[in-house]
C-alpha cells in the first residue's frame, strides 16, 4: 500500500471548462477523497507543478484558483456591463468575426482577456511558491497525473517535476485520454500534432505506469510506443486501461429559465453534449435534422457544448440558422446543474462523433436511462455495447431512418429498453486506478521486455 498520495490538477484547478477531461479530474479527486475515508488508501494530497517542482497548496491557496477559473469559463460575465454593451455596439457596426471573436469571446474562450487572466493566474502561483515549500518524495509515494499536459504551459513544467519524483523514488502513474492528434492530425493541425507528440514521449519518458481510458486506447499506445521511443531508451511500457465513471455528479444549482422551459415543454429536444470540434460531427447531425425537419418540423434539438477551435463554419451555420430559437438550441456555457437537467429532461441522446478516446457523453446518457444514438465506431462499440443504437456515418440518412424509428416507438409510450449491464461508477473508477496503481508497484522490480496490457477490471 502506498504511504502517500498525491494528485496533479494544475491545468483543471484554473480551468473553468465543464468538458471531458475536467470532469475526469475533478471526479477522481473527490472520490479518492471518499474512498481514503474507508481507510482503503491514505488521504490524497490535490498538488500543482509550477517551475518543474511540485507543491501541496492548503485548501484556502487551491481556492485561488476559483477566480481565473471563473473568469475562463465565462470572461463576460465577470466585466461590467458596460463594456458588455459598448462591445455589442462596436461589433455590429463593424461586422467582423475576428472583432467579435476578441472583444465577444464565447464561453471557455478568453479573446482580449487572455493576457490578464495569465497575469493573475501567475501571480496565483508566484503566492504558492512564496507560502509553500517544494515537496520532496521518497519510496511509497504515488503521484498520479491525470490532466492536458499537453497544454503549452505545462510540457516542460510537470515533466521536470516528475523527473524528480522518481529520482526520490516516487512512482508516476500518467491518464492517457486518446492519441487522436497523431491518429487523426487532420483534426488538429501540424502545431498541435507535433506538440502532442513531444507530450506522449515525455510522458513514456518519465511515467512507471500509464493508464489508458478504454482497451482502444491502450491497444493503440501499445503500438505506438516503439515508434517514439528509441531502443535502449528509458520508457514506460505498462500499459493498462481503465473505464470512467458514468454518473454526474448531483449537483444543486440554479437552472436557468431558459433551460428550464425548453425541456418543460411537450416535445423536449433531443440532446448533444460535445465540444464544437471538427471531429465532434456537428455537420452531421445538423444535416440529418435539416432531412428530419422535412416531415417532422416539430422535432427539435439542443446542442450543449464550448466552442472549440477549428469551428467557425459550423457555429455560423447553427447561429444563422432560421430555425434557431424554434427547433434549434445552442448553449455553449451550461453549468453542472443545467447539464444534469438537459441530461435529465431529453428526448434521446444523440453521440455523431468521427473519433474518440473514450466517448463520455454516451455513459452519461445511459446511466440518464435515455435511448442513446450513436456513431458506429470501434470505440464506440466498446463502450456502448448492446445499449445503444448506432448509425452509420456514410450518409446522415442512417440517423434519419434510426430516429424515426424511435419516434414511431416514442408516440407509442415505449421507454428505452434496459441496460444489459451495470455502469461503472466514478467510485469504481477511482478503485480500478489505485488498484492498478498498486499492482504495478509490486511488479516494477520484474522487466518487461514488451508492452505489458491489462483490461479494465
Amino acid at each position: 500500500m502506498f504511504q502517500r498520495i498525491f494528485i496533479d490538477a494544475t491545468y483543471t484547478l484554473a480551468s473553468g471548462k465543464n468538458s471531458g477531461i475536467e470532469r475526469v479530474v475533478r471526479s477522481l479527486l473527490r472520490e479518492s477523497g471518499q474512498l481514503a475515508g474507508t481507510g482503503v488508501i491514505p488521504q490524497p494530497q490535490s498538488i500543482v507543478s509550477i517551475d518543474g517542482k511540485f507543491y501541496a497548496p492548503n485548501a484556502q491557496q487551491l481556492a485561488l484558483f476559483s477566480k481565473p477559473a471563473a473568469m475562463h469559463a465565462n470572461v463576460l460575465s465577470s466585466m461590467p456591463w458596460i463594456y458588455r454593451a459598448a462591445a455589442q455596439v462596436i461589433c455590429a457596426a463593424i461586422p467582423s468575426r475576428k472583432l467579435r471573436k476578441w472583444a465577444l469571446p464565447q464561453a471557455g474562450h478568453l479573446g482580449l482577456f487572455k493576457l490578464p487572466h495569465n497575469w493573475y493566474e501567475e501571480r496565483v502561483r508566484r503566492q504558492i511558491v512564496r507560502q509553500c515549500t517544494p515537496l520532496d518524495f521518497r519510496s511509497g509515494d504515488l503521484v498520479l497525473l491525470p490532466d492536458a499536459y499537453w497544454v503549452n504551459r505545462l510540457r516542460s513544467s510537470v515533466w521536470t517535476a516528475a523527473g524528480q519524483v522518481r529520482a526520490q523514488g516516487g512512482m508516476i502513474a500518467t491518464l492517457l485520454y486518446d492519441l487522436i492528434p497523431l491518429t487523426h492530425p487532420e483534426f488538429v493541425g501540424p502545431r498541435r500534432h507535433a506538440a502532442f507528440l513531444d507530450y506522449l514521449k515525455k510522458t513514456v519518458e518519465h511515467s512507471d505506469l500509464l493508464l489508458a481510458i478504454s482497451d482502444t486506447v491502450r491497444d493503440q499506445v501499445a503500438s505506438f510506443l516503439p515508434t517514439i521511443t528509441e531502443p535502449g531508451t528509458p520508457a514506460c511500457r505498462d500499459v493498462r486501461s481503465i473505464q470512467l465513471g458514468a454518473e454526474l455528479e448531483s449537483v444543486q444549482g440554479p437552472v436557468r429559465e431558459e433551460v428550464r422551459a425548453l425541456f418543460a415543454q411537450e416535445q423536449v429536444p433531443y440532446l448533444m453534449v460535445a465540444t464544437f470540434d471538427p471531429r465532434k460531427n456537428h455537420r452531421y447531425l445538423l444535416d440529418a435534422f435539416e432531412l428530419l425537419w422535412e416531415s417532422q418540423p416539430d422535432l427539435k434539438l439542443c446542442l450543449v457544448g464550448r466552442i472549440g477551435s477549428r469551428c467557425d463554419e459550423i457555429v455560423q451555420r447553427i447561429t444563422q440558422h432560421p430555425r434557431l430559437g424554434k427547433n434549434l438550441f445552442l448553449f455553449s456555457d451550461l453549468s453542472d446543474a443545467e447539464l444534469h437537467h438537459c441530461y435529465n429532461g431529453a428526448r434521446g441522446v444523440i453521440f455523431p462523433s468521427i473519433v474518440e478516446g473514450f466517448g463520455l457523453p454516451i455513459v452519461e446518457s445511459l446511466w440518464f436511462g435515455k435511448r442513446t444514438f450513436v456513431s458506429d465506431t470501434p470505440i464506440h462499440r466498446e463502450v456502448g455495447r448492446n445499449d445503444c443504437c448506432y448509425f452509420s456515418l456514410e450518409h446522415p440518412t442512417s440517423l434519419v431512418c434510426e430516429l424515426l424509428a424511435w419516434e414511431e416507438q416514442y408516440a407509442a409510450g415505449s421507454t428505452p429498453p434496459r441496460r444489459e449491464r451495470p455502469l461503472t461508477t466514478w467510485s469504481q473508477c477511482t478503485c480500478q486506478v489505485f488498484e492498478h496503481c498498486e499492482q504495478a508497484a509490486a511488479e516494477r522490480a520484474i522487466p518487461q521486455p514488451t508492452p505489458t496490457l491489462h483490461r479494465a477490471a
